[in-house]
């Protein structure tokens, strides 16, 4: 045990900073919903202060760490929290970055101020030891360990038993309720984040002795805090704690073999990721719930040039390019590292543009992909083009690994994991022999040796036009995706993942595709960049570097391809012209850095000036786009020719169904049905447990108890994709659309969706039989809920009652025979909902479909259900028609009341 000990109280003292460091995570995260990636930085930024009031104008220790929490904590806290304030409605990509800015900034600041060797930051603490159960502890470990024991006693008693405490928890789920009791939330979360912030300026003094003062070194030492709040999970003061303590004593004991045990090198500074990345998927996936469903992001309005233009344009970027080497042949190498970075950002936009991922180990892929091809090429002696191609092809795998967080999780937590792997493959596996071997000076990566012409590859220039028609492939590539079924689906599960998994498309098998093609094209990156420098070494692919190139790709918001073009251009091309060395790159990391943190208003203000797309419509032989009125009614016309389809079965059977969340039932025993060929009304109170009954028959939901059978089969523990694939179709209480898309775009997804269904194949390309199916499944559902006078229009700017239209006209478009219907009429008028109540009918009367239809409107329940179903407090109270049901005294005393003569009565 003597043995042993050492290592476990300094990892003890150690690990109480990381459990301090995660409750000032954990804070912050259940007070604003907002996790701070920046929070190693803000830790960075006072060891930085601290350094330079202590050791550059000499003022003692005290003072300086009294200015670090009196001063430099409260006034970043209050910055932050207008900063979360600001990104209310963002999605969660634009979150993850604008606080991943944070340590682009400090980590730039930092270089600035030490740009070549930056010192280190010397104890303040007292180091000399004393004898505690037959081991030297030093004071500093004392220190540690009781300051961080006390302050978490603190902060845990504070928020059990302080009023204002209390509020704090109660602002994350009810901020309406916490105004109603007299508190104001935002000034609650404004207290929360300065203490949040205060326990991060602790953690970067206390953790920061002996360590360079390095912005990346000490926001990594930080980042350990990331692991203790995941064992908490993310929620939990006393498990996070625990969880840091944990953290610690493991890192210490590792340390403890790392000279003797070969495969455990490098393992210690990556051991809190490495946790991180294990708890993010074995925690069960109903705690790691974002706090929506689904991230509702802002709509703007995208424009794309005509196709004339586009492909004039094209033309003359891929002219001017060729003639690189004849104008600009001294600089050839950054125009080819600028070609290689087009790959690159093209992969990582497939994940975060186009898809919705977030993904923060990008260069990792690109490590596997150049190591892959260094071996396979220089040290198995395989040809070139082989090397390359099964370079591509072993990065699929690790993108398959990522995708297992992904499926799993999102927003967030998916970034945490990324994030956690792209460190742990740098720490751990760049310095072994299977990636780039064990000298520092990499594994040879060939060019090509063969010519075409006079052209030879293996030079300079030849290489460079290698990397033109490489680059040149990889956008047709891109482009042809976004054009096709893959692409549609792409956009479709990054603007609601949810509405495409009840429309029949598996996202998870979407989400290995988007990896595992994103991962091999930025593994082609790695392997040419390994090429471009004629060695594959782990210093071209940074983790560090991974939050940068992420930065750059959303800040430039033009159209694919052009963002990979421009965003080269910024990360390549500039640094490479401006001969200021490591300060110029300093300043760009600054001005990106700058960019992330402002994300949510560029992306908010981004958009093509209006002459310019006039310009451009008018050279390209664009036509004016016609006016659209505002409104999308379903105007009096000629009776529409609608598909005649049998009932597929018995519809849809409820049976004893008991929902649980918590101690609370919300639905309690609840057995309906929904037969075919007839509408069946659920109504009752809000709260009453609708809409859980809802989620609970289309998979969203699990049963703590009963089944859901549809036509027959039992789908009681089948996925949503699955249920919707056998013929259940939803819409939704805050309708969830495609907001990227155009109208017409999002109702031919309700029938492309069940197509693509679950097989990777499907998903990735559809027939043109297929494409035909789609189109007139799409024309019919608009010419039934008249949507197709704004067939063209952005479904995210669209007002309520039209989505409500264009949502009901996509769950018509898909291949259903029965339909959930959730508050379908909520932001209608009265013609609208009297039109909209003749639609159903005439769907039922013409395909037989089943509607099981939540609604409040009495009048359109009255007119359109053929049976009623009442729920009060979970509890099925009446079943019956209409009339029997407007009659009945206990439905009444429920929930009708006056509405009853409201409704005609």
């Amino acid at each position: 045990m003597n043995e042993f000990l050492p290592f476990i109280v300094a990892g003890l003292a150690t690990g109480a900073v990381y459990g301090l460091a995660g409750l000032g995570v954990v804070l912050t995260y259940k007070t604003s919903g907002i996790f701070n990636f920046g929070y190693g930085a803000v830790a960075a930024l006072s060891a930085f202060l601290f350094h330079f009031l202590r050791a550059d104008l000499g003022i003692p220790w005290p003072i300086a760490a009294a200015v670090c929490l009196g001063v430099l904590a409260p006034a970043m806290g209050l910055l932050l929290e207008l900063l979360a304030r600001s990104l209310a409605g963002a999605n969660e990509t634009i979150k993850v970055v604008t606080t991943v800015g944070m340590i682009l900034i400090v980590a730039a600041l930092g270089a600035l101020w030490h740009p070549d060797n930056p010192p280190t930051f010397a104890p303040f603490l007292p180091q000399s030891t004393v004898r505690l159960l037959g081991v030297n502890v030093t004071w500093e470990q004392i220190v540690l360990f009781a300051f961080s024991l006390a302050a978490s006693a603190v902060l845990f008693w504070f928020f059990r038993s302080v009023r204002f405490g209390i509020v704090m928890r109660g602002v994350v789920d009810d901020p309406d309720l916490v105004s109603m009791s007299g508190d104001d939330p935002v000034r609650v979360r404004r207290w929360a984040w300065i203490l949040g912030t205060m326990f991060s300026v602790v953690a970067g003094l206390l953790l920061a002795s002996a360590q360079p003062l390095d912005g990346v070194t000490l926001s990594t030492v930080v980042f350990a805090a990331f692991g203790a709040a995941a064992v908490g999970r993310f929620s939990s003061l006393p498990l996070t704690f625990a969880g840091g303590l944990l953290i610690g004593v493991a890192v210490a004991m590792v340390d403890k073999y790392a000279a003797t045990v070969d495969w455990v090198g490098g393992m210690a500074p990556s051991l809190p990721f490495l946790i991180l990345f294990v708890v993010l998927i074995v925690t069960p996936r109903g705690k790691l719930v974002q706090r929506r469903l689904v991230a509702q992001a802002q709509a703007y309005r995208p424009y794309h040039a005509p196709a004339r233009v586009r492909l004039a344009a094209g033309a003359v970027a891929v002219g001017l390019l060729a003639l690189v080497p004849a104008v600009q042949g001294a600089q050839i190498a950054v125009w080819s590292a600028a070609l290689v970075h087009i790959i690159l950002f093209l992969s990582l936009g497939l994940l975060i543009r186009q898809s919705g991922q977030i993904s923060l180990c990008h260069m990792a892929f690109a490590a596997v992909g150049a190591a892959a091809f260094a071996h396979f090429a220089a040290v198995e002696g395989m040809p070139w083009a082989a090397a390359l191609l099964l370079a591509a092809l072993v990065a699929v795998p690790v993108g398959a690994l990522i995708a297992i967080p992904a499926v799993r999780v999102s927003g967030v937590f998916l970034a945490l994991a990324t994030l956690g792997f792209g460190i742990l493959a740098q720490q751990v596996f760049y310095t072994r022999g299977f990636m780039f071997g064990d000298s520092t000076m990499g594994i040879p990566a060939p060019r090509p040796t063969f010519t075409i012409g006079s052209l030879d590859f293996s030079t300079d220039e030849g290489f460079y036009y290698l990397l033109l028609v490489a680059a040149l492939l990889v956008v047709v590539l891109v482009v042809a995706i976004g054009h096709g079924r893959l692409g549609r689906l792409l956009e479709a599960m990054a603007d609601s993942p949810l509405a495409l998994e009840t429309h029949g498309a598996t996202s998870s098998v979407l989400k290995v595709i988007v990896f595992c093609l994103s991962a091999a094209l930025a593994s082609l990156a790695g392997a040419f960049t390994g090429m471009l420098y004629q060695f594959g070494i782990g210093t071209y692919f940074e983790w560090f570097n991974s939050i940068l190139i992420v930065a750059v790709v959303l800040l430039v918001t033009v159209g694919s391809p052009w963002y990979a073009v421009i965003a080269a251009i910024a990360y390549s091309v500039i640094p490479g012209y401006l001969h200021g060395g490591a300060t110029t790159n300093s300043v760009l990391q600054l001005l990106f850095g700058l960019g992330a943190v402002t994300a949510v208003y560029a992306t908010r203000a981004a958009g093509t000036p209006e002459p310019v797309r006039n310009f451009l419509d008018r050279l390209g032989g664009r036509r004016p786009a016609p006016a659209t009125t505002g409104e999308a009614r379903p105007a009096p016309r000629a009776p529409v020719t609608v598909r005649r389809e049998e009932p597929a079965g018995k519809g849809l059977e409820v049976r004893d169904l008991t929902v649980r969340f918590g101690g609370v039932t919300a639905v309690d025993n609840v057995s309906l049905t929904a037969p075919p060929g007839a509408i069946t009304g659920l109504v009752g109170p809000n709260g009453a447990g609708k809409t859980t009954t809802f989620n609970a028959c289309s998979g969203l939901n699990s049963p703590t108890s009963g089944r859901i059978l549809l036509h027959g089969a039992d789908v009681t523990r089948a996925s949503p994709a699955r249920r919707a694939r056998r013929g259940l179709g939803r819409t939704f209480q805050r309708t969830e659309l495609f907001g990227s898309l155009t109208v017409r775009q999002n109702i031919a997804m309700g029938r492309e969706a069940a197509l693509a269904g679950g097989n990777p194949l499907a998903q990735l390309a559809g027939s043109r039989h297929a494409a035909r199916l789609v189109a007139d499944a799409a024309e019919e559902a608009m010419a039934l809920t008249g949507t197709d006078r704004i067939a063209d229009v952005q479904a995210g700017l669209l007002p309520i009652g039209q989505r409500r239209l264009v949502e009901l006209a996509r769950a018509l478009a898909g291949p259903f025979d029965l339909l959930l219907l959730d508050e379908p009429s909520s932001g209608l008028d009265a013609y609208e909902t009297e039109e909209f109540g003749r639609v159903l009918k005439t769907v039922v009367r013409e395909r037989g479909t089943g509607i099981l239809l939540v609604e409040h409107d009495m009048t359109l329940v009255r007119e359109v259900c053929d049976r009623v179903h009442v729920l009060d407090f979970g509890s099925l109270i009446f079943e019956g028609t209409p009339e029997e049901m407007h009659a009945s005294e206990r439905v009444r005393a429920a929930y009708l009341g006056d509405a009853v003569a409201l409704a005609g009565e």
